[in-house]
């Protein structure tokens, strides 16, 4: 079973939802996909936006948000893996500072696990 790291994130402070996932869902996507390392470590990559007014809609009725924009998930068959990925050379010249451009790094927290499915719609 692969394990799933999930990185919670929150847009730059000057932009707003619907530029941040501009950038990160097609900018940013496609320098990361593009990278060796993303190919030969990773089994998969996700990014879950944020949707403002569902979020809203479900706040308005007492259901605490969490303040992030989105996610960004990665699964590995190992941890070394994903260790590899993140100190890969490309990744750090590449990826890291395209960053700058959408996120506050500053501010990542960072889940680690795997999956247990209970229960899925047919």
């Amino acid at each position: 079973m692969a394990i799933r790291v999930t990185c919670l994130i929150k847009r730059r402070a000057d932009m707003t939802q619907e530029q941040f996932s501009e950038h990160w869902g097609k900018n940013h996507a496609r320098i990361f996909t593009s990278l060796k390392a993303v190919k030969e470590n990773l089994v998969r990559y996700n990014q879950f936006h944020v949707l403002e007014s569902p979020s809203s809609q479900l706040a308005a009725i007492g259901l605490p948000i969490a303040p992030y924009d989105g996610a960004a998930e990665f699964w590995v068959d190992r941890i070394e893996d994903l260790l590899a990925l993140f100190g890969d050379e490309e990744y750090q010249q590449t990826a890291i500072p395209d960053e700058a451009n959408f996120l506050d790094r500053s501010v990542v927290q960072v889940l680690v696990g795997e999956d247990q499915l209970k229960y899925e719609k047919m």
